[in-house]
């Protein structure tokens, strides 16, 4: 069965209406949610979240985004994730960031590699706390075996080179990785660009699910969010 998660900006377009995004994405039986902790430099996310991310950014903070996940954990009954950059954590410490965010289920960090994630996730994992590696169109096969070998929650394959929010395709460099990571003990998860339910059926072919997220911060934005998962999840 493929799975369908939806990534959505934490505390956009505020608080209450986040909050009745997650409730609706539990009773439609969204798969996981995906929350962008705002950052100020976010070099992975195209133009519609960047600006979701910076408007809250301008009224809001790091105790404000825990309140909100800590509300969202109540609510959301199935896997809750949190996106974010390295130096959100480093700022916070690492380790004080694992043990305050121990409720969630896993971490992912857009801006950092495999070969630089020791550090975090060994100290998550404590926490029981997954770290989400990234494979790309680009990413060489023999980091792809290090990533099966060691990864402890799903594994995000970016379909497109660029950032978030462009037209969903997989070209033969991606298809042949996917191909690799198909004998993994974890679930590979397509993410950037999948905009429709025909995207969704494309990518799991070749995956066990897909995460959606700049369509859904501007059906959210536009009170759609409902509409927009119905046509989305079968």
């Amino acid at each position: 069965m493929c799975k369908v998660g939806i990534y959505l900006v934490c505390d956009y377009p505020d608080r209450s209406r986040f909050l009745e995004a997650i409730k609706l994405c539990d009773e439609l039986g969204v798969d996981f949610l995906e929350i962008g902790i705002p950052f100020s430099d976010p070099t992975a996310d195209g133009d519609t979240i960047e600006r979701a991310a910076l408007e809250v950014l301008e009224r809001e903070g790091m105790d404000d985004f825990y309140d909100a996940l800590k509300s969202a954990r109540e609510i959301f009954n199935r896997k809750l994730y949190v996106m974010t950059y390295a130096n959100v954590v480093y700022s916070n410490g690492i380790e004080n960031f694992a043990k305050r965010f121990s409720f969630i289920d896993g971490v992912i960090l857009a801006d950092v590699p495999f070969r630089e994630s020791k550090r975090f996730k060994d100290i998550f994992k404590k926490y029981g706390i997954g770290f989400v590696y990234f494979v790309t169109p680009e990413t060489d096969f023999e980091t792809l075996e290090r990533i099966k070998a060691s990864a402890n929650d799903f594994i995000y394959f970016v379909s497109i080179r660029g950032t978030t929010g462009g037209e969903f395709c997989l070209d033969g460099d991606a298809i042949n990785r996917l191909e690799l990571l198909k004998e993994s003990e974890q679930d590979v998860i397509i993410g950037f660009g999948i905009k429709t339910r025909n995207d969704v059926r494309k990518a799991c072919k070749y995956a066990d699910g897909v995460v959606i997220g700049t369509e859904a911060v501007k059906s959210l934005a536009s009170d759609k969010l409902g509409e927009f998962l119905k046509s989305v999840i079968d």
